[in-house]
Order: C-alpha cells, then structure tokens, then sequence
C-alpha cells in the first residue's frame, strides 16, 4: 500500500486531512519542573507509550497521509523514552516527517551525541528561559545554566553542520502579557517583559549562532538592526539564518488549568484542534489540542481502536460542527477558553475569534534576518 498524494484534501473519518501535525507524546516524563508548565497541575500517571503502539500509529498516520509531520511533543521530554531512537529511527525508515520538541537538557550529553546520525525534518528547542536568572524557573534539579547553554550551542554547531536542511527552531518565552491565576500559585513569571528584553535576547542569541556559523560581519550588523525593530507584543517568529528561527510564545495559563477560582464556561470560541492537529498521549488516548494537558477531551484509545474509528466516532463529528460555528461542544472547551468575569465572559469569544481569524496578521511577524546563503565559505 503506497501514501497518496498529501496535496490533496480529503477526511479521515471527520477530519479534513492532511492537518499541520499530530503529536504523539511518547511520554509525559520530564527531567525539568518548570513553573509555568501545567506539569504541577497534571493528574494523570506517569508512564511511557508502548513502542509496538507507537509504530503501530506512526504507520497509520503515514499510510494514510493525515498529517504533514508528527511532532514527539505534547508533555514530558520525549527522549527520556527509553526506546526513543529506535521510534524515531522506526519514522525516518518509513517516511515521515518527524518534529522533535526537546527541553535541551540531554543535547549537550550521548542523547546529542545519537541525535547526529537521525536527519529529523524540524527540531524545536523549548529554550524559554534564555538568560541564568529566568532559568531558575525550570527547576532542572541539579543542571547549571552555562552548560545547558553551552550543550545546546555544540550540539546546534554539529547538527547544523551535518543537517544543514532541518528546520532549527528556539523557543523563548513571552511574558508580556502576566497571568495572575498562574503568577498567584508560582510567583512572578518574569522572562521577556519587555520589548527591550526581547531584542537584547535576540542580540545575544543571534550573536552566539552566528559566531558558529561564521556570518560575515557586515551581513551580522544588518541582522543585528533589524532585530531592534522587532517588538514584544507579537507572536515573532524571526529566520536568523537559512533554516534556524527564534520564535517567541506568549505565556498562557493552559486553559485556566492555574485557577482555583470560579470560571464562567465560554458560551462560543475558536480552535485549531481537530482544525490543524490533534494529539495522541502516551496511554493511547486520542486528544482534541496539544493544550489538552490533562486527557480531558479524550474521544477514544488506540489500545481498543484504530485511529479511522477514534476520528469517526459521532461525538467528534458534533465537536467538529460545533468548532466550524464557533460552538464549543465539549465541556472542557468550554472551560478552557472560559473566563474569570461577567466582562470577559461576554467580549472574549469575540475577540478570540476575531484575533485568530482576522487580527492574527497584525499579531503575526515573520522577519528574515539574512539573506539565503548567508554563509562564509
């Protein structure tokens, strides 16, 4: 049996495919304990996700072409899997595409080291903390800063080096905007506050990068001043080099997951679950959104089912109708874009959906800081 062509649209039980991405948590096991992560909040058991089951899934989801790239991601660090290489080698033999979503906390270590004979089409690092006092926030036990960073950056110089077509994206986290329901459990979240913060992170980070890549100086100046027109309150996602981003995430509060206080059930709103990606966690349990930290929205189990029957199922069909009138059928949906007042229950279905589906190009900034083979030599 051979994929068909993953231009073409079509659906997948009541999916219109290919989506975005699927991602596939291999487990919810993470060496980091981050305060702005729901891992606090979880209440699901820890565990890994039995490997003849994940390829088992990797082959559905290649076979039938449902996604452009599975990404080894929702929580947890999923190279703590301990049949983590052979998975991932499993997915490059049979052709799909593969996104790694890392902490970075191994890549300077033998999982790097391993990680260099894998070509994995997008590798995100989920940096967040990009500075020694912000990365106070990971708990990382008993890892030092310096060489976090230092792991990352080799491990960046000799990847880059091999793969120079993977797509190499730094997450860093935005906290422009608080969240005082999270910030009341862990205390002030402060890392890029400002738009100030943002461009001298991006100055010291570009700055590093390009000292591995060589960049000539004057193509690096010309980078240099167009990250000091970026600012902090949009969603930037910055190219500093051929296939090499720094992309900022605004700080959330994982559907009001922080909040001990009453919230109001939103009464409509806007997804991209089931809309550009669903989620698969490592008990086999089929997931609306990657923001499903906690398995709520579960519409059925790999272990009992195959995903055409998870994804056909009569429940999903009315959740998809729902999303497409911009009705929240599921009552965690409901409560995961719900409010904390009378004032934001009535105005922020509407504005959510105006900024994801009219506004999302203002708050939306791709900038190229390089011209393509920026490269010395």
């Amino acid at each position: 049996m051979s994929p068909e062509n993953p231009s073409t649209k079509r659906h997948f039980g009541h999916i219109e495919v290919p989506l975005q991405r699927v991602h596939l948590e291999l487990t919810n096991v993470c060496d980091f304990n981050c305060v702005f992560c729901p891992k606090s909040e979880m209440k699901r058991k820890y565990g890994y996700m039995d490997t003849d089951l994940a390829k088992r899934i990797i082959t559905e989801l290649r076979m039938n072409n449902i996604c452009e790239k599975i990404t080894f991601h929702v929580m947890g660090e999923p190279t703590l899997h301990p049949d983590f290489f052979n998975i991932l080698s499993y997915a490059g033999n049979i052709g799909i595409k593969v996104g790694l979503t890392t902490n970075g906390s191994g890549l300077g270590g033998d999982i790097g080291k391993r990680l260099l004979d894998h070509d994995i089409y997008q590798i995100d690092v989920s940096l967040q903390t990009p500075d020694e006092k912000s990365f106070s926030l990971r708990k990382a036990k008993g890892l030092e800063f310096n060489d976090y960073l230092n792991g990352i950056l080799e491990f960046f110089s000799s990847y880059n080096a091999r793969h120079k077509n993977t797509i190499f994206k730094f997450r860093f986290l935005n906290t422009r905007f608080r969240k005082k329901g999270l910030e009341e459990k862990t205390g002030p979240v402060l890392v890029i506050s400002s738009t100030d913060e943002l461009r001298k992170t991006f100055r010291y980070w570009a700055g590093r990068i390009y000292d591995l890549l060589s960049l000539e100086q004057e193509k690096r100046e010309i980078a240099m001043r167009r990250i000091d027109k970026l600012v902090s309150y949009k969603w930037n996602v910055v190219e500093i080099f051929n296939n090499v981003f720094f992309e900022t995430y605004v700080l959330e509060e994982w559907g009001n997951a922080f909040d001990n206080k009453e919230v109001i059930n939103a009464w409509a709103g806007y997804c991209f679950g089931m809309r550009d990606h669903f989620s698969i966690l490592h008990n086999g349990d089929v997931t609306l959104c990657c923001v499903d930290f906690n398995g709520n929205t579960k519409i059925g189990n790999l272990h009992k089912s195959s995903l055409k029957e998870v994804l056909s199922t009569d429940e999903l069909g009315r959740i998809i109708d729902g999303f497409k009138r911009f009705r929240l059928i599921h009552p965690y949906c409901r409560r995961c874009l719900g409010s904390k007042s009378r004032i934001s229950w009535l105005f922020k279905p509407v504005i959510s959906i105006m900024a994801l589906k009219v506004l999302k190009p203002f708050f939306y900034k791709h900038t190229r800081l390089t011209e393509p083979g920026g490269r010395n030599g």
